[in-house]
């Protein structure tokens, strides 16, 4: 047998779902000696990303706004797909019209977020959907204000680059994803995240952006 010796974050647990992210940081903290007590753990869970100078520089030249915030579009899921973005739209732009909304999200969401473009045309929507790499996506994200989502791929990129989010979730609440590192405003329902109303969002979305004006550096 090979006898090469190898660390396993996860060890011999496996079975029902846990915070993937906060139970590596804590796995890894007792395989180098417990140097970080549960509270200093827990305040700096969290993931990374590495963006290329190339991938910044693609996004550089986009030319999008200096002030925007993201929305990302579809998922593979239905129970954690939100299909009442175009409504929640019409109410944030309701309140300021001059609002810079970028969408994003993967190739499912083409045909919606085209839908979404024909209906507010004469808003500033920027269609990003289905025309980036992950990387090149989580640049865009990096840079905006807030990002609008649903659990899945973005809400963790987000994470990765320090964005706010407004982040709903369906069956796993928010505590099995994000950490206390992570500025989140979430919303959460046991079965479907279309159970969450559209005035839900939009307050939600209210708080992030009184954070936003508040905290200008992330502090």
């Amino acid at each position: 047998a090979d006898l090469t010796p190898f660390v396993g974050m996860f060890g011999y647990f496996n079975g029902p779902e846990v915070n993937r992210v906060l139970f590596s940081f804590h796995k890894m903290n007792q395989l180098l000696g417990n140097k970080l007590n549960e509270h200093e753990v827990n305040s700096i869970a969290k993931s990374k990303i590495s963006v290329s100078n190339s991938d910044k520089q693609i996004v550089k030249s986009l030319n999008l706004p200096i002030k925007y915030i993201t929305i990302a579009l579809g998922g593979e899921w239905g129970y954690r797909t939100y299909q009442k973005w175009d409504r929640v739209i019409e109410k944030i732009i309701e309140k300021d019209k001059k609002l810079n909304i970028v969408l994003l999200g993967s190739i499912n969401a083409e045909e919606i977020a085209k839908e979404i473009v024909d209906k507010y045309s004469h808003c500033k929507l920027f269609d990003c959907v289905g025309k980036f790499t992950f990387n090149q996506t989580a640049q865009i994200i990096k840079r905006a204000q807030i990002l609008l989502c649903c659990d899945g791929g973005l809400l963790h990129s987000a994470n990765s680059v320090n964005t706010p989010i407004v982040a709903l979730f369906a069956k796993l609440s928010p505590e099995m994803q994000l950490t206390e590192s992570i500025r989140a405003f979430s919303l959460y329902d046991a079965n479907d995240v279309n159970s969450i109303s559209v005035k839900d969002v939009v307050k939600k979305y209210k708080e992030a952006t009184n954070f936003v004006h508040t905290h200008p550096l992330g502090e």
